[in-house]
């Protein structure tokens, strides 16, 4: 907690005179006067218990003597990293401990949230994705049209069928033709199997009808040894209708690959029709969380590529116990109240006040840099605004910094009276 503070490096530095008693792990309350000057200037505001600091100073101090908390070679990279920002020295201190993990979170941390940043104040419209994100609504309706239009063609010249009587077997106008081929539409339709479909399919096609063509192609379940070639003319008439229809095929056929194991192939399907996040959909349920960013990464933009990034966080969080990789994924994606919820759920709550103390030094950072330079603009803060963390994120209250704060500092008293209470050793 020290290192993650900010210690300064001279603290580290101990003279022979601090080593000439073999019992110097005994420790002398009154002798240390004031420690809190070893702790770095911060214009970071203040989280937990401030007074915290300078007391685990205190208990540190005999093995500070002794040199035992870090090598020279330690004490030197240390000192390279103390005034780099609070995610390096969080990085350093994990590290130190072994926790390469976590290190790897905190040095992640700033890319990410530059990452989420950008993509928020750079988000193209989405009204065209929004619309591609309901397709299920206008699959259903459109199929119940094509259905619909095809019963009132099958029986819109039964009326006239005395008419023509043996005469429809010589046939040549264009209306008799016509009506003879939807007549003959309802009989394939009452025999059974595949041979019988196909009949109906090839009168639909005969007539120019292919929106019901289609629709019966796509109904052919994916475990029959014609999908493959049903599936191929579907989305090839379809093409011959409208955009709207073909999307449709394309989605039915791709949605019906997935059950038989052929994801990859569906989703080919998809972008081919700029189906881009159905397509990363089906790649996340087939397992392919890294193909599925990356073509998120590709095609889409704002909430659109998010919600590809968090649902992998979930899954990495759930199901790898990943907690540090979920978590960065949550910042990219945007989701920072999931990250520190995430924290604070598996109890860290030192590590959740580490990450507002990051994400605020950072935030600010990325906010001075894109402010004018001019110094015509802007104000100076105010002493209140200035102690007040700031997070990027409109979704967690005020109170819910406060509730991090006030955890931490109960946790760091705790922390202060296991060490008071602890006999030092040189171990």
């Amino acid at each position: 907690m020290i290192l993650q503070l900010g210690v300064k490096p001279s603290w580290f530095e101990c003279s022979n005179s601090d080593k000439l008693a073999g019992d110097s792990f005994k420790v002398a309350p009154a002798t240390f006067g004031d420690l809190r000057s070893y702790m770095i200037e911060t214009t970071l505001p203040p989280i937990g218990d401030a007074v915290v600091a300078e007391l685990l100073l205190k208990v540190l101090e005999p093995y500070r003597k002794e040199g035992c908390i870090l090598d020279d070679g330690r004490a030197r990279l240390y000192s390279a990293i103390v005034n780099k920002g609070t995610y390096a020295r969080f990085a350093f201190a994990a590290a130190i401990f072994g926790d390469f993990q976590e290190a790897l979170f905190w040095l992640q941390l700033p890319q990410a949230l530059h990452h989420f940043l950008d993509k928020s104040t750079t988000r193209p419209s989405e009204k065209v994705s929004q619309s591609n994100l309901h397709p299920d609504s206008e699959q259903g309706s459109t199929l119940n049209r094509i259905a619909s239009r095809e019963r009132s063609a099958a029986g819109k010249f039964t009326k006239d069928a005395v008419n023509y009587g043996q005469l429809s077997s010589m046939a040549f106008k264009q209306e008799q033709l016509w009506f003879n081929a939807n007549e003959r539409i309802p009989w394939h339709d009452k025999l059974n199997g595949e041979e019988a479909l196909q009949k109906r399919i090839h009168e639909l096609v005969s007539l120019g009808n292919l929106e019901a063509a289609v629709s019966l192609l796509l109904s052919t379940p994916p475990e029959g040894s014609n999908f493959y070639p049903n599936a191929l003319r579907a989305v090839v008439l379809s093409s011959a209708v409208s955009q709207s229809l073909h999307e449709l095929a394309v989605k039915v056929v791709a949605a019906n690959m997935v059950r038989t194991d052929k994801s990859l192939s569906g989703t080919h399907l998809l972008c081919a029709v700029g189906r881009y996040q159905e397509a990363c959909s089906q790649l996340q349920d087939a397992g392919c969380w890294n193909d599925a960013a990356t073509l998120a990464a590709s095609h889409l933009h704002g909430s659109d590529y998010a919600r590809v990034l968090q649902r992998w966080a979930d899954y990495v969080l759930r199901g790898e116990h990943n907690m540090w990789r979920a978590l960065i994924l949550y910042v990219a994606a945007g989701a920072l109240p999931e990250a520190l919820d995430t924290l604070r759920k598996n109890q860290q709550p030192d590590t959740a006040a580490m990450f507002l103390l990051a994400c605020h030094e950072i935030y600010s950072q990325i906010s001075a840099e894109s402010e004018p330079t001019d110094g015509t603009s802007g104000s100076e803060p105010t002493p209140e605004h200035s102690q007040k963390l700031r997070f990027p994120s409109k979704n967690v209250d005020d109170e819910d910094l406060i509730a991090v704060s006030e955890v931490f500092g109960q946790y760091q008293q705790k922390l202060v009276h296991l060490c008071m209470d602890a006999e030092p050793t040189a171990d």
